[in-house]
């Protein structure tokens, strides 16, 4: 038609959820029912509401064995509920270290009977309203950070980041690593508890709607973030009588540890989002979580079950050299909630460190972030990206959006070694959601709501219910 110099409109379209009849079936019901779409509209508009009122702020730093209340020889770990015999690499070696740290086995021989002997209890940290970075990791004598967030009263936990190394959130675990989570129980907790009490409450998106403007997309980098943390916190520390070896020794710590804020941001998003779900008929994703073995999906609409399924493989990064994708977990962490509401991936138009992930320049940024716009339903009233015009940050994953055009949430992370009980990070990359387990959530909802479906998927899903901590 060019050739006969006809005007042509070039259009990028594709099937409506691949031409899947069963799923096309769900979405033209679910659009021309007028009542069952308000209802949808309402639960959604309800979800935006209360994601954009959070004030998530850390007010305490106290074990996990006391704000947790967890039993006896329990571990909490991210992503979905695992056996031992099912865990990837990193997460059975940070296990085994975690027993080690709390005295529980003198070595990982120990360890390992004990797991054996079924006398550890291995169970994910959002049972607890908790949330871990790579391995996620929570022993009782660990210092978490306390966060609520104010105007809904809920509460949600996280540790300190370790930083990078030999470190338990990587999977590897020597003496080094042994002694470093001893320093954090016995030295950082402590001063970072007197420095909240001179400071007050730490408002974190305060200190995240600065760092994006500072080249943060606050999951992969946090470099600005930390550094604004440090700054308000020291002078509190000093004041609250903190010795000066030690001031000297958390400084350094925040200084060398380009994560430290991550932990921060981890736990208020795990307030943020858990405040926005469990609405009635919302379609809006609260939540995305990985083990190394299977993803973890929570909606809005669902209540406390989740779907899960396999991983995908860290195929989309940049791996150190010597390294590659055959030498990787899957993807892992509970860190993937932080998409969720509009940082991370959402975000990458703010950190010109992490365009690489998606092509290397900000036009391939903005490319990135048009995409997610198709499949969010609002943008971020408090993060905007300098980098893209200072517009805000798309915000809350619908599951129609994502079941209808193909396009997943990625995600920030890093990439850790399968078998290397020395090698910790052996790369850094974006992730994948996987497509299917947003097709699942679907069905699982309609089926809710009273609609039969055709489908001939076969679901997998958990029901974590939360231990609500006052």
């Amino acid at each position: 038609m060019r050739r006969q110099d006809v005007s042509v409109v070039d259009v990028d379209w594709y099937p409506p959820a691949d031409g899947d009849p069963n799923l096309n079936e769900i979405l033209k019901t679910i659009n021309f029912d007028q009542n069952l779409l308000k209802r949808i509209n309402n639960a959604n508009k309800m979800v935006i509401e209360r994601v954009k009122n959070a004030n998530p702020q850390v007010v305490d730093i106290i074990s996990a064995e006391e704000a947790l209340e967890l039993p006896i020889h329990t571990i909490l770990h991210s992503g979905p509920p695992i056996e031992w015999d099912r865990m990837c690499g990193p997460q059975k070696r940070a296990v085994l270290g975690a027993i080690q740290f709390e005295g529980w086995a003198d070595d990982e021989d120990g360890a390992i009977k004990l797991l054996k002997k079924e006398k550890i209890t291995l169970l994910p940290c959002h049972q607890y309203d908790a949330v871990g970075p790579m391995t996620g990791i929570i022993s009782p004598s660990m210092p978490v950070l306390v966060t609520k967030n104010e105007p809904y009263g809920n509460y949600g936990f996280s540790t300190f980041n370790e930083g990078r190394g030999n470190t338990l959130w990587f999977g590897i675990c020597d003496m080094g690593t042994l002694d470093r989570l001893k320093w954090i129980r016995d030295t950082l907790g402590p001063a970072m508890k007197a420095a909240v009490k001179i400071h007050g409450p730490i408002n974190v998106f305060e200190i995240v709607e600065q760092g994006i403007q500072m080249g943060d997309e606050c999951h992969a980098r946090h470099v600005a973030s930390t550094a604004l943390l440090l700054k308000r916190l020291i002078p509190a520390m000093i004041e609250s009588g903190v010795s000066r070896k030690t001031v000297s020794s958390v400084t350094r710590f925040m200084d060398e540890n380009s994560h430290f804020f991550l932990n921060f941001t981890l736990a208020a998003v795990k307030v943020t989002m858990d405040s926005a779900h469990n609405v009635p008929y919302s379609t809006i994703v609260t939540a995305m979580s990985r083990n190394g073995v299977d993803f973890m999906l929570r909606v809005a609409g669902l209540g406390d079950n989740w779907l899960v399924s396999p991983v995908s493989a860290m195929e989309n990064a940049v791996y150190f050299t010597g390294f590659s994708v055959e030498n990787a977990a899957g993807d892992i962490g509970d860190s993937a909630i932080i998409e969720t509401c509009g940082l991370g991936g959402m975000a990458i138009g703010s950190a010109p460190s992490a365009v690489g992930f998606v092509g290397g320049t900000f036009s391939d940024a903005k490319a990135a972030i048009q995409k997610l716009d198709t499949i969010t339903t609002a943008r971020h009233n408090r993060f905007r990206m300098p980098g893209m015009d200072s517009r805000n940050t798309p915000l809350c994953i619908d599951l129609r959006r994502v079941v209808e055009t193909r396009i997943t949430p990625f995600i920030t992370t890093g990439v850790l070694h399968e078998t290397s009980r020395t090698v910790g990070q052996i790369g850094t990359g974006v992730a994948d959601a996987p497509v299917t387990l947003f097709d699942q959530a679907l069905i699982a909802l309609v089926e809710k709501w009273g609609i039969k479906t055709q489908s001939s998927r076969v679901m997998q899903t958990i029901h974590i219910e939360t231990e609500k901590v006052a």
